[in-house]
């Protein structure tokens, strides 16, 4: 910037600060600026100081928003180096064409774009063929890979309302528990849990009686994660048909052929002692 385009630049923030203007600023601006040139950015940058505020201006001004004005552009045009095909370049070579592509898109030669746009980056039709083939929708879940005679088999010596957790089956693997089998298992307090069991006893018990219909995994085979896969507990714990009618008739036959208990005689109180 020369003094003539300072003292110029000065004329446009008197408009706004009613400021004196002198040879001695033109020169001091230019200075300051001597890097700068005067083009619409600096302009702009002067409009959008004043725009937002009343502090008086300085070329520290003009050099911070005018270089916010540029940047902006930048980010919006999202300038991708291609090299020149079938040609060797050297560093110097990228480095000029690169400063010259940034500087196109700060003047504002390069249109803004999506990241997407500026890599060309939309799939080739084949890639999305295969992507719209992955996965399957939940109704296609397969059957659980457990056999009925098979859960039937492990509930049998389970009693009474125990054979509804059929993770008992398996010792169960909490440290702070440790129950055995058939033993329901125990809360931080010693208290039996009676509605359920720990996490882990879940998952043995898939592993130990449950195919897994991700990975394959047998019965007895961990699956290749770390843990059972999610369809393979569902498989393990899925009730096998009418497994709840029959729970019903049994507790039923089970209420009807039990007798019922003879009163006992309670002692109590009168004011002539104790009397059976």
């Amino acid at each position: 910037m020369t003094p003539a385009d300072a003292a110029e630049l000065l004329t446009l923030c008197a408009a706004f600060d009613r400021r004196t203007i002198g040879e001695a600023d033109a020169r001091a601006w230019a200075y300051a600026l001597r890097d700068v040139p005067l083009d619409d950015d600096a302009r702009d940058a002067v409009a959008d100081h004043y725009g937002r505020t009343e502090e008086w201006i300085t070329p520290a001004h003009v050099r911070k928003v005018r270089a916010r004005i540029r940047a902006d552009r930048i980010g919006a045009a999202h300038p991708v180096y291609e090299p020149p095909q079938g040609e060797y370049e050297t560093g110097a070579q990228f480095t000029e064409r690169r400063r010259a592509q940034i500087a196109a898109a700060a003047d504002g030669n390069v249109p803004a774009r999506s990241i997407g746009q500026a890599l060309d980056a939309a799939p080739p039709r084949e890639v999305l063929a295969l992507v719209a083939g992955i996965g399957r929708p939940v109704d296609d879940e397969p059957a659980p890979y457990i056999r009925p005679e098979r859960r039937a088999e492990v509930r049998a010596p389970l009693n009474g309302k125990r054979a509804a957790l059929v993770e008992l089956a398996v010792d169960c693997p909490n440290e702070q528990c440790r129950a055995g089998r058939r033993r329901l298992c125990k809360g931080s307090r010693g208290a039996e849990l009676r509605t359920g069991v720990h996490a882990s006893r879940r998952d043995a018990y898939a592993t130990a009686y449950a195919t897994c219909p991700e990975c394959d995994a047998g019965p007895g085979q961990q699956c290749a994660a770390p843990e059972p896969h999610p369809a393979r507990i569902r498989a393990a714990l899925a009730p096998a048909p009418d497994d709840e009618d029959d729970d019903e008739q049994q507790d039923l036959a089970r209420l009807m052929s039990t007798p019922p208990q003879p009163r006992t005689a309670r002692a109590r109180h009168t004011t002539g002692g104790l009397r059976a």
